[in-house]
């Protein structure tokens, strides 16, 4: 695949594919995320499977998907660039609290000089709009995809179905998750329902511009190395499935009966894998290290 410049993507090796843990931490230190259900899903490594999903749900939002078009260069490595989002998560997640809160500075900073105003109108949005990363109300939509989408794959290609209950105690869980990244209490819905109806209520409002589509085109067409035949036609199969079927149309990657056909064949595959399958394939790194580390003796 090459860049709008003509240049060649680098390929990605697979094994960016599988970020390691960071250190083992302090003993007996449960970090700032130590819900048991947020983690649960958390925890699961098919989750990456939703990567794609999650962001091009953020950058269909025309102020994210603004600040992305200006300031980041996903052409040059878009995989790469979901990766360290996913490091990062992870890490915030299952880390001790100084890792958790090293890990968000770092995001932190990088996003610091994302902000400027709108080039051109979209459907609702001037053009002349100002947006910055670190605005309370954009960086809880990106939460909220990255909530929505790991509780949406885990239970489509996990099988882990969540009662109401674990629904809402997933939601609360994540709520100290969204605090390290800018999102204060005054903007997060209180219950599970309050949040899947803001879901729905954003989704409404999305606008897939070209640049969105552009990007959305790069991330779903990475190559890896060595070659992985097929992964692009999964990896657009799974990320039409997961996204609402209006947005999935807007990129141009409806819900084909081929494409529902696959997504189906996997989450069959993968769903009846999970319980075979040892704790040190099934789940994150992180996951264990903050098992190991939580119950440790301080």
């Amino acid at each position: 695949m090459r860049t709008e410049n003509g240049r060649r993507t680098p390929r990605v090796p697979l094994s960016a594919l599988f970020p390691p843990a960071p250190g083992p931490g302090v003993p007996g230190d449960p970090g700032v995320c130590p819900g048991p259900q947020f983690r649960r899903v958390t925890g699961e490594r098919v989750t990456v499977l939703g990567g794609p999903a999650a962001i091009l749900m953020q950058i269909a939002h025309p102020l994210v998907g603004e600040g992305v078009a200006v300031h980041s260069r996903y052409a040059d490595g878009p995989a790469r660039r979901l990766v360290g989002t996913l490091q990062a998560a992870l890490t915030v997640t299952f880390g001790d609290t100084e890792q958790a809160h090293a890990s968000a500075r770092h995001v932190g900073r990088a996003h610091a000089p994302v902000r400027g105003t709108t080039r051109a109108a979209v459907p609702g949005t001037p053009a002349g709009t100002p947006y910055r990363a670190n605005d309370p109300d954009l960086a809880l939509w990106v939460h909220a995809t990255l909530v929505w989408t790991a509780r949406r794959v885990t239970e489509r290609y996990v099988g882990l179905r969540l009662t109401p209950a674990e629904r809402e105690r997933h939601w609360q869980e994540s709520k100290p998750f969204a605090r390290m990244f800018a999102v204060p209490d005054r903007v997060l819905p209180d219950t599970v329902a309050e949040f899947d109806e803001y879901v729905r209520e954003t989704v409404r409002g999305l606008v897939v511009t070209d640049d969105a589509r552009r990007i959305g085109h790069d991330i779903l067409t990475q190559r890896t190395a060595p070659p992985l035949p097929g992964a692009a036609a999964a990896a657009r199969a799974v990320t039409a499935d997961l996204l609402p079927p209006d947005l999935a149309l807007a990129y141009g990657i409806p819900r084909t009966p081929a494409r529902r056909a696959a997504a189906r064949a996997l989450g069959a595959t993968t769903t009846a894998a999970r319980p075979l399958l040892p704790q040190r394939v099934a789940l994150w790194p992180h996951a264990r290290l903050a098992e190991r580390r939580t119950t440790a003796a301080p």
